[in-house]
């Protein structure tokens, strides 16, 4: 997991949009959990603390209330959306239908070129993974499935096939992309997605995005759901515990 001091302090005056990184540096914490599901904003407390007015951290809020990462209430809180795996699941679904189905349509249009980006990408991914740098290593692995989806040559599902890893991502995974063991057995999948396009096999290529997309869901839930039970991930709950009057079990 990220540390707050790695996502956190002043700005700094060298950027012309207060509005825009304000909401990159809070977006960033979400996503990666320095700022976990569930806890509640403070415009005053984040201004403070990253030099700026108040102005800006409600723009970025705003705008992360429009990707479904906080939940502004009028005249109340805003506060982190919360993770539910029930929606977890219907992502995963989504990925398991639509990103095979891209892989193997776009296997006829990827160009030698195409192939040598994947295998460098590959390598940046192998030594993002050994130096423990998650940011960087999901840099390369979203460059390898924006390449496919764009590649599959229909218009439609590249747009909901990105949109829908990218809201994969954002909500729920990158916690899991910050465990070693996730990122090393993904690299296997990739290399075999790999091999499978270097064949020039639709088939072999959309059985093993297929197998990519599954396993990497799986690990997701099992992340989330240990969370879950150790009380990391419901802040709800917790405050549910808290509220509860006393001798109430």
């Amino acid at each position: 997991m990220l540390s707050r001091s790695h996502l956190s302090g002043p700005l700094g005056p060298q950027y012309k949009s207060l509005s825009d990184l304000v909401y990159r540096r809070l977006r960033d914490q979400i996503i990666w959990g320095v700022i976990p599901p569930g806890s509640l904003l403070s415009v005053r407390k984040l201004a403070e603390e990253l030099s700026v007015s108040p102005m800006p951290v409600r723009e970025a809020l705003l705008r992360l209330a429009l990707e479904e990462l906080v939940e502004v209430a009028p005249r109340s809180s805003t506060r982190v959306t919360s993770i539910s795996l029930d929606r977890v699941r219907e992502i995963c679904e989504m990925r398991n239908y639509l990103e095979p189905l891209a892989a193997r349509l776009a296997v006829p249009h990827l160009t030698p070129t195409d192939i040598k980006h994947i295998h460098q990408w590959l390598k940046k991914m192998d030594v993002a993974a050994a130096k423990n740098r998650p940011e960087e290593w999901h840099r390369w692995n979203q460059e390898l499935h924006a390449l496919i989806f764009c590649k599959c040559g229909n218009c439609l599902l590249t747009r909901v096939a990105q949109e829908t890893w990218e809201r994969n991502f954002r909500h729920f995974t990158a916690g899991a992309v910050a465990k070693p063991g996730f990122r090393t057995r993904r690299g296997v999948e990739h290399r075999r997605i790999l091999k499978a396009i270097e064949k020039g096999d639709p088939e072999a290529t959309e059985a093993a995005w297929l197998d990519h997309t599954t396993q990497s869901g799986i690990e997701t839930l099992e992340y989330l759901h240990s969370l879950s039970l150790r009380g990391e991930q419901t802040p709800r709950a917790r405050r549910r515990r808290r509220d509860r009057p006393r001798g109430e079990s």
